[in-house]
């Protein structure tokens, strides 16, 4: 998996590449002529471009001023623009605008008209580190760079977006290109500061990295936690998922966390819910084997002793989606809790009735996999979905580590976090998956991983990747609108051959 870096991690790897031995100097010139390479990649040409680079008085503008003086060198057509006195300028940023100078570029105070008629502009204004709205010469400069019309490549991260949150306050670059340095930063993958990042293109520069608290995975690391079947492999071998899910007038979630499971490779799918969602399974998913509670509309905790023999069959359980939020629901998901000894994955009403207990999760001790949207995260850890929205990354972690369990905060860039380890950015997806449903299905593909054996983080982080293909393939097929969560379903095994292309 790639590493993903917060602000304060980017800059405890680069103390400690300085600290061993690599000045600070020769990291900065590594970087500008990344950039210089990058943009010459960008115009498409090296003679006859324009490239206009707008240099903040950091660190940012230190990179600008290698890549000015770089191309410069090169036979670009380059101008420098200022957002800060040349005196203001400090350490290695000031003594590569006077290596820049000396090789023939001259720099010049930014105005809103000096962008006209250039192929590339750069922004190399804020660096990762920046956090909340950027006002006065920076603002007038993003919002110049946004309107000029030509292409634009962002160094390290778009100018106006948070480094550890993707959170964008005021204006923020609309960037073609960013270049990230040694790897790629948070912001750029979290939303909405991912949107402004474009093509992301990581270049390594010699930063010794480390141990990354966060990582990005590739399709080749979903493919590699898949486990290959054998020649003769039969439906109790790769996996039997028992779904307790739905209630009258609600059989569509059941029915879709049951063909989620399926179409992920579940050889055998129990469903356990209430007449009138057999009714519809039985046309549905002839392949699922029903289990019907009679005289009731909604489940209960007695189903857990009445298909005793079930449960103990089943290699996963996948509770909640449909399930309603009355006293009974409340009391079944409460038993299920303590009664079900196999990996249990959680979501939808089934984490909404734990709102005032969510600590009993802690008694589990088998594998949980919790999959909240952030409303249901919000619910569950008596915050504002304001404030799990302004920091996904670590209300997941600490959800995770409270709770004892492996946590699944949907949405763009959905999270996974086991209460130990690294935690993981989900980057498929996108807004295909913003329809009813699309969230059981999840459910029912984790379900299917955790009955294949996979440990509950690989489950998850293999759930939601290949979830979000087969958001992607869904969507192509639909002509980009009208994708429908069953849609979503079938798409799964493209999504799967997808990872091996």
């Amino acid at each position: 998996m790639k590493p993903l870096l917060s602000p304060r991690e980017m800059a405890a790897a680069d103390e400690a590449t300085i600290a061993s031995g690599t000045p600070g100097f020769v990291l900065m010139e590594r970087a500008g002529r990344a950039v210089a390479r990058a943009t010459v990649t960008l115009a498409g040409r090296r003679y006859g471009a324009r490239v206009a680079i707008v240099c903040g008085k950091g660190n940012n503008g230190g990179d600008g001023f290698v890549a000015a003086r770089v191309l410069h060198r090169e036979g670009v057509a380059v101008r420098c623009l200022l957002l800060a006195e040349e005196s203001e300028y400090e350490g290695d940023a000031a003594a590569h605008l006077r290596a820049m100078s000396r090789a023939g570029v001259k720099p010049r105070p930014f105005e809103t008209h000096s962008l006209s008629y250039h192929d590339v502009v750069v922004d190399a204004i804020f660096g990762t580190g920046f956090r909340g709205r950027a006002e006065g010469r920076p603002a007038k400069a993003i919002e110049a760079i946004n309107s000029n019309g030509a292409r634009v490549l962002a160094v390290d991260i778009p100018s106006g977006v948070a480094g550890d949150t993707g959170a964008v306050e005021g204006p923020a670059v609309r960037a073609n290109v960013t270049v990230a340095i040694a790897a790629q930063k948070l912001g750029t993958v979290l939303h909405p500061g991912a949107g402004r990042a474009g093509r992301v293109e990581v270049v390594d520069i010699g930063i010794e990295l480390g141990d990354a608290s966060l990582h990005l995975p590739e399709p080749s690391d979903i493919g590699a936690m898949l486990p290959a079947r054998s020649v003769d492999a039969h439906k109790r071998s790769t996996g039997s998922v028992l779904v307790l899910a739905g209630s009258d007038g609600m059989s569509g979630a059941a029915l879709l966390t049951s063909r989620g499971a399926a179409r992920m490779g579940a050889g055998y799918v129990t469903l356990v819910s209430t007449s009138y969602v057999d009714h519809a399974k039985k046309s549905l998913i002839p392949e699922a084997v029903s289990r019907i509670v009679a005289d009731h509309s909604e489940l209960g905790p007695e189903v857990l002793a009445e298909f005793d023999d079930d449960f103990d069959r089943a290699d996963a359980v996948a509770l909640g989606p449909g399930l309603g939020t009355g006293p009974r629901q409340q009391a079944l998901v409460e038993t299920a809790l303590e009664a079900i000894d196999v990996p249990l994955v959680l979501d939808a009403d089934g984490l909404n009735v734990l709102a005032e207990d969510a600590a009993a999760l802690r008694k589990r001790t088998s594998p949980t996999v919790l999959t909240p949207h952030p409303g249901e995260m919000a619910t569950l850890l008596k915050l504002s979905s304001k404030d799990v929205q302004a920091d996904r990354v670590g209300v997941a972690r600490r959800a995770a580590s409270d709770l004892g369990c492996v946590v699944v905060l949907k949405g763009a860039g959905t999270i996974v976090a086991g209460p130990e380890g690294p935690a993981v950015v989900n980057p498929t997806g996108g807004p295909e998956l913003a329809t009813a449903g699309t969230g059981d299905v999840l459910t029912g593909v984790v379900g299917a991983l955790l009955a294949e054996g996979l440990d509950p983080v690989s489950a998850a982080i293999a759930g939601v990747f290949v979830h979000g293909l087969a958001g992607g393939v869904a969507g192509v097929s639909a002509g980009g609108r009208g994708t429908v969560a069953w849609d979503v379903a079938e798409a799964l095994p493209a999504a799967v051959g997808e990872l091996y292309e």
